[in-house]
């Protein structure tokens, strides 16, 4: 392994393997391109400040509910910088919530937010309160041919 890089063998339960597969999922819609867990992770690490933003009780309840260890093995091999993030956010996290977490929790947790945060913008777009991405574009290209338009009534 390069020094750039840091690799992580996990054992995780099928909750979090299923976590992991729907994160994977939003991602690759969301960029319109096939994602890797390990792309999410490098892409989500540098926000990992976002996720104590989370209530320390929603984080405890999300740990029962998506219990990390299990018999599925994985490998992750993401970024120097990444795994750094990981680990901090892993610190930061568990003394948040009175804790002594693992890097597989800290995974969990990331996903987590990633999942909440684009349900929310979800939401959000269908209630008319956020804009999409593109649309902005899209409204401008609109509004630049309607000068060019005669109405008829």
């Amino acid at each position: 392994m390069s020094g750039d890089s840091r690799g992580y063998a996990l054992d995780i339960s099928e909750h979090l393997f299923h976590l992991t597969t729907e994160s994977l999922r939003l991602r690759s819609n969301e960029t319109k391109r096939y994602q890797t867990l390990a792309s999410l992770v490098n892409a989500r690490a540098a926000y990992s400040c976002k996720m104590k933003e989370h209530d320390p009780e929603t984080i405890r309840d999300h740990l029962v509910t998506i219990p990390t260890k299990g018999d599925i093995r994985i490998y992750l091999s993401i970024s120097r910088s990444s795994a750094d993030s990981l680990v901090e956010a892993k610190k930061r996290l568990g003394d948040q919530i009175g804790s002594n977490l693992t890097v597989g929790d800290a995974l969990s947790i990331l996903l987590f937010d990633y999942v909440v945060e684009q349900k929310a913008t979800r939401i959000l777009e269908r209630l008319g309160l956020d804009e999409p991405k593109g649309k902005c574009v899209e409204s401008n290209a609109i509004e630049s041919q309607d000068e060019n338009v005669l109405r008829l009534k």
